[in-house]
């Protein structure tokens, strides 16, 4: 590797984003103390519509484009990415390169006054623009009232404060990151809510020609997320999701095997399909990819309707 070169990294302006994104360099300068970075922030789609929901312009992939376009254009090296961010395909000059080691994948429940989901109003608002999550809070909460959730975890956690909503829910990982504490009775477990797929994960993408950049981003992948992440977006690819409707998986790897928890839902009628399955560490594609075609056949045969939410 030519040690003299600089490598500009391209990411969100967000505080989270922005932080992650140091974290990530922080993690290659250990591996390659002689390598300088330059952190440039692009403004994604995402971050300038504030005031629309996810699902209503776009959803998956509005925080990504800009940053892709940065790499295609030579204005950066790689792009830090929150990987549930990323859609299932990329552009063909580029591949996701790396995954450093996951963070905690789990969703949070932050309800105001610190009470419990049992001691909120029947009718509470819980904050929250995801069909995944909405689908399965509200098998805790069945007459619990969803409305969307947007802007940066501090803006999050005031709206949370002030009393625009009873509860919010939010990604560990987000809150970890920026050193946020969290009350043990506030995460929600992966039986209870399946995580998106690849949340908590950080992928890191730039041109698939670059071998000197892919050389140094591999230097801190670590193969049990890239693993389980190939099961998860193996299953996303096969449906053809996004956050647009409620779809979840997580895998993690055990004794050479991979468990991979997938589940499919309509958060109009408030439907559930959950699955899971076990394979090799080589055959973690096809995991995914069978979950996934079963999870289709198992939600039409309950009615759930498959065709319309693609």
């Amino acid at each position: 590797m030519n040690k003299s070169r600089k490598f500009v990294v391209a990411t969100r302006p967000s505080l989270l984003a922005y932080t992650q994104t140091q974290q990530t360099v922080d993690l290659l300068k250990k591996k390659n103390p002689d390598c300088e970075f330059e952190i440039v922030k692009f403004s994604t789609h995402g971050d300038i519509v504030t005031d629309k929901p996810l699902t209503a312009f776009g959803g998956t992939g509005v925080f990504v484009k800009e940053l892709e376009n940065a790499i295609l254009q030579g204005k950066a090296d790689f792009a830090v990415h929150s990987l549930k961010d990323v859609p299932g395909i990329q552009p063909d000059e580029l591949v996701l390169a790396s995954f450093p080691t996951r963070e905690d994948p789990r969703d949070v429940l932050l309800i105001r006054n610190n009470l419990s989901i049992n001691d909120l109003d029947d009718h509470c608002i819980i904050g929250t623009g995801s069909p995944r999550r909405m689908v399965q809070v509200a098998k805790m909460k069945p007459t619990a009232a969803f409305t969307d959730l947007r802007g940066n975890v501090d803006s999050r956690l005031k709206k949370l404060e002030k009393g625009q909503y009873d509860a919010i829910v939010i990604a560990a990982a987000g809150l970890k990151r920026l050193g946020k504490q969290i009350e043990a009775n506030a995460f929600l477990s992966v039986d209870t809510c399946l995580p998106a797929v690849g949340q908590g994960a950080i992928a890191i993408e730039c041109r698939n020609d670059d071998e000197e950049t892919i050389a140094l981003l591999r230097t801190i992948n670590d193969i049990d997320t890239e693993t389980a992440i190939l099961a998860e977006r193996s299953f996303m690819k096969t449906i053809g999701g996004g956050c647009k409707f409620p779809l979840g998986a997580y895998a993690v790897i055990e004794n050479g095997n991979v468990q991979l928890s997938v589940m499919l839902g309509n958060h109009h009628s408030m439907q559930i399909v959950r699955l899971s399955g076990r394979a090799s560490i080589a055959e973690a594609e096809e995991l995914g990819i069978n979950l996934a075609k079963k999870i289709i056949i198992e939600a039409g045969e309950l009615g759930i309707e498959i065709i319309s939410i693609l």
